[in-house]
């Protein structure tokens, strides 16, 4: 952590002396020297304030700065020391500038001057404790230490209604200009959130935006396979993803990726692949070397929001995936972090929080509980309250998508029923319905958008391959085979939806 704030420091006055206008955001997010624990940056930091203050700061070139540094530490006798100030070093901020936003650099900052500065102030008051009778006066000095801290970071949470409103019709303004105005590049693939593998659920989600989206299914289901999709798409389109996996070791999870990308099973490939096999799994490994792939195990929820705030800072990261959330845990809950739904309650606020704060898509995978399988012998397709942990994942959730499988449609397949052209095979892409797949290897699962802030939910079929942890859209357009059975108050009507998973994209 140390080492990541001394790269912020570094970065944060490499960024100003490149674009000396910086200092304008800097200043007005309140940015102090005492915020720096290198004394050469808190140096640099007071020169670039001098240079604000009297209007000089587009004079502010690199030497300029560093010479009017080293005149301050000769004034303070040695108070800050000036040793760490050579040219060098400028020169490796500036390589360092703009590695992240700056109000992300500028936030961590604070936290971790805040975080000093509360420390001292226990530090201290158990000092106090020898030199007074009365604990209550230090208890109560203490509090109000920690209250004027606190105050001093709240003071900077206030925000300009006018600069959010300037930057949404930026937003607004950016689509106009990529789809629609005869002279910009009419990109009908544009999306101003992130996009997903499938045209139709960018569609539907009008992108993946900046929040929290939680992906949820019961074991087995294939939830890991569908994320390892979503980042192997992402990856391709040079999206950094961290993946913090959980739910099994970093070698079973990249295992994942070799099957999904080379199309050789895992089972085939640990038992007896051929050398065509050995030859596409390495064409696979080779190519995803260049993924901008990290790949983490971090239980605790706090430690994984220091490690993407460091990567963001450091433009490593555009999308966060956990698998999964009910598997996190903080210590910062001490005996509370025993009873589930406080946990789980924590996690999922902390994430929401990660999200926000860094202005990207945190992708948490997570589990229904076991009432599920009950409802669906009942028909009921599974929905928000049916999350396992705590009612705060559905609360804090930008969007909540259920994977779920047709089980009609699956016992149909294993019975060895399949579309009407042949017995055990389906067709394969729309525009190639010759190719074809075993039933037995496929799963047809249900991507149900239960909860959306910002448009509708809705329902997309999808094939998954489950030998290849490969996911395929269905044939969404597909009509469903309405049945009745039988007379008067005995009568039901029921849905068979096998024609919407007999075709993928």
């Amino acid at each position: 952590m140390a080492r990541g704030i001394a790269d912020l420091e570094r970065s944060l006055i490499g960024s100003i002396l490149v674009t000396p206008a910086k200092m304008a955001d800097a200043v007005s997010a309140g940015v102090k020297s005492g915020w720096f624990e290198n004394d050469g940056w808190s140096l640099m930091w007071s020169a670039l304030a001098g240079f604000w203050n009297r209007g000089e700061i587009e004079g502010a070139t690199p030497l300029n700065v560093l010479a009017e540094a080293r005149r301050l530490a000769a004034r303070e006798k040695e108070s800050r020391s000036a040793d760490a100030l050579t040219v060098d070093a400028v020169q490796k901020a500036i390589d360092d500038a703009g590695i992240g936003p700056l109000d992300v650099s500028v936030r961590m900052l604070r936290n971790a001057a805040m975080e000093r500065a509360a420390k001292k102030a226990v530090a201290d008051s158990f000092k106090d404790f020898e030199c007074y009778a009365d604990a209550t006066d230090v208890v109560c000095a203490l509090r109000t230490r920690l209250d004027e801290i606190a105050a001093g970071a709240i003071e900077h949470k206030k925000i300009s209604p006018r600069a959010v409103w300037d930057s949404l019709m930026d937003e607004y303004r950016e689509a106009y200009r990529m789809r629609v105005d005869p002279d910009g590049p009419r990109n009908l693939k544009w999306t101003p959130g992130l996009r997903m593998p499938w045209p139709k659920m960018t569609e539907m989600m009008n992108g993946l935006k900046a929040g929290l989206h939680v992906v949820a299914a019961r074991p087995s289901v294939g939830k890991t396979a569908f994320a390892v999709n979503l980042m192997h798409f992402w990856c391709e389109t040079g999206t950094p993803v961290v993946f913090n996996s959980l739910d099994m070791s970093q070698r079973e999870a990249l295992r994942r990726y070799v099957a999904e990308k080379s199309r050789v099973s895992s089972l085939k490939a640990g038992f007896s692949p051929t050398l065509k096999d050995l030859d596409a799994m390495q064409k696979a490994v080779d190519a995803m070397s260049g993924w901008p792939l990290a790949v983490t195990e971090i239980r605790d929820v706090d430690e994984l929001r220091t490690f993407c705030m460091i990567e963001k800072s450091a433009g490593r990261l555009g999308v966060v995936v956990v698998d999964y959330l009910q598997l996190m845990h903080a210590r910062t809950l001490g005996r509370e972090d025993a009873v589930e739904y406080a946990r789980v309650s924590y996690v999922s606020d902390t994430l929401k929080r990660m999200a926000n704060e860094l202005q990207t898509p945190v992708v948490a995978l997570a589990q229904l509980n076991r009432e599920v399988t009950k409802q669906d012998a009942a028909g009921r397709l599974p929905g928000l309250s049916d999350l396992r942990g705590s009612g705060s994942i559905e609360q804090d959730a930008f969007t909540v998508a259920i994977l779920h499988r047709d089980e009609p449609c699956a016992k149909k397949w294993a019975g060895g029923l399949g579309c009407e052209n042949a017995k055990r095979l389906i067709p394969g892409t729309l525009d190639n319905p010759q190719y074809s797949y075993n039933l037995g290897d496929l799963d047809p699962v249900w991507w149900i958008l239960c909860k959306a802030q910002n448009g509708p939910t809705g329902m997309l079929p999808f094939v998954s391959r489950k030998k290849y942890f490969a996911w395929m859209l269905g044939d969404h357009e597909a009509k469903s085979i309405l049945t009745e059975t039988g007379y008067g108050a005995t009568k039901k009507a029921s849905a068979d939806n096998s024609p919407k998973f007999e075709r993928v994209h």
